[in-house]
């Protein structure tokens, strides 16, 4: 049996990574398909009551509608930070942590560019039914997952 090259890990970890990434991307744009075609715009699907509901609305804007109509602003937007997570990844691929959390942003962000560049608008769907709270996504998820990462490595950091 073969030992694994150390100068390589790093390598095929960021590779290892882009592939969960990709997949991450494929399962969001999977769960948005479904939606579309199964629940129509404005509909809800009640699964615990008064806790979750999924909704199919669309935003073409970012959370509470903010700067609705403008999907331009954020394809850019997005299309820049996602090169940027990239950059950064294969910049830090020794540093897995960095890598994972990157990873999940990059996900986020490219799940909600093909909507916005397919679809001119981002497909919502999961509801909280006992908060007042934006109907959110699963790239979404991954977005809040990653920064939520970052701010808890930050905070335990030891200086």
């Amino acid at each position: 049996m073969s030992k694994i090259n150390k100068s390589r890990f790093p390598q095929l970890f960021l590779i290892l990574t882009f592939i969960g990434t990709l997949l991450l991307i494929i399962l969001d744009q999977w769960v948005k398909q479904v939606v579309r075609t199964q629940i129509k715009p404005g509909e809800s699907i009640n699964l615990i009551p008064h806790v979750l509901s999924i909704t199919n609305i669309t935003n073409s804007g970012a959370a509470w509608s903010f700067l609705a109509g403008n999907s331009w602003i954020f394809i850019v937007i997005a299309g820049i930070a996602s090169l940027l997570f990239i950059w950064l990844m294969a910049k830090n691929q020794r540093q897995h942590w960095i890598v994972i959390t990157l990873g999940l942003m990059l996900a986020g962000t490219i799940g909600n560019l093909l909507d916005r560049i397919f679809f001119g608008a981002v497909t919502d769907m999961i509801q909280f039914d006992f908060i007042q709270f934006p109907i959110f996504n699963l790239a979404d998820c991954y977005l809040t997952l990653g920064v939520g990462l970052i701010l808890i490595r930050l905070v335990l950091q030891e200086d």
